[in-house]
């Protein structure tokens, strides 16, 4: 015959007693609301976005487009989607990207009745046609190592958040006139075949054009730098200017290549820069550099004639 010692009565009671009490607290408290991150699409809709049909495609990318406008929490899944659509390569890949780009801009521009603040926009190692995004607003943006195929228009684009163009190739004009770069932004490696337009462009946190390459004009004309900003062995090719430019920190040009017409009048900096950068000589060229800095005399440097940028005041 078993006993029942007095450590599991009172255990038992323990049990017991907790128990009501639970039930008690749940009778008396109303249900405690659980936040849950934004459901996947439903099954129909993930299956028409994987769909080989054109049109079946972008009507569920549309229609998962009318329910974030009325759902916040479903806004960045269905950017990400529609920048996961710019990869699919359709045979005519340049009117498939307009049709993403119509469906996606409302949402981006400040302007727009639709538009969804603090988005971000994500799209790497893919080709990109007529890129336009002028007007809008966006937080963290990745084009890491992707080729902009036709003009690539970012004027008067706010990045809140940092924006990476490394190792893009702007295969035609790149406009970022005006552009509003709030925590900087990072070029390197960065090529510009056509011009590159960055008039009048302010940046609140450091910027990056380390090694990049500027084959045709280049305009930074009255740009307004808050910090540090670096052109670490950049090439500039073709006519270059950065006329009334103002470098609120140091102008880094330490090893850059200067091919064509460079011109810094008005430009000031708390520090310019240009250790062992350099400027043909041996082709026409009218230079203007900051004040203090002249090349020095000339020396044989593939290809060409070359001479040092240097400065009364080294340091």
């Amino acid at each position: 015959m078993s006993t029942v010692t007095p450590f599991a009565v009172l255990a038992l009671i323990g049990a017991v007693s907790g128990a009501v009490t639970a039930w008690l607290i749940l009778r008396r408290s109303p249900p405690v609301q659980v936040l849950t991150p934004a459901a996947p699409p439903e099954p129909e809709v993930t299956a028409r976005l994987l769909a080989d049909e054109y049109s079946v495609r972008l009507a569920a990318l549309a229609d998962l487009a009318g329910r974030a406008d009325a759902d916040p929490v479903r806004r960045q899944d269905c950017v990400d989607e529609i920048a996961a659509q710019l990869r699919y390569r359709w045979h005519d890949q340049p009117a498939w990207q307009a049709e993403l780009w119509r469906l996606l801009l409302p949402h981006l521009r400040r302007d727009s009745p639709r538009f969804w603040p603090g988005m971000y926009l994500r799209a790497e190692h893919v080709v990109l046609h007529d890129v336009d995004l002028r007007g809008c607003e966006l937080l963290d943006v990745v084009f890491r190592s992707v080729r902009f195929v036709g003009d690539a228009r970012f004027d008067g684009v706010v990045f809140t958040g940092l924006a990476c163009f490394e190792e893009a190739c702007f295969a035609r004009h790149a406009w970022f006139r005006g552009a509003r770069f709030g925590v900087g932004a990072d070029f390197e490696n960065a090529t510009f075949t056509g011009s590159a337009e960055f008039t009048r462009a302010t940046a609140g946190r450091a910027m990056w054009f380390d090694e990049a390459r500027f084959s045709a004009r280049t305009d930074f004309s009255e740009v307004v730098f808050a910090d540090d900003v670096s052109f670490a062995g950049a090439g500039f090719a073709g006519r270059t200017t950065f006329r009334g430019a103002r470098f609120a920190a140091d102008a880094f040009f330490g090893g850059a290549r200067f091919g064509g017409h460079a011109d810094f009048t008005g430009a000031t900096a708390d520090r310019f820069r240009f250790p062992r950068a350099h400027a043909r000589t041996d082709v026409y060229a009218v230079r203007q550099w900051p004040t203090g800095w002249s090349p020095g005399p000339p020396r044989p440097l593939k290809p060409g004639l070359w001479a040092e940028v240097v400065s009364g005041k080294q340091g």
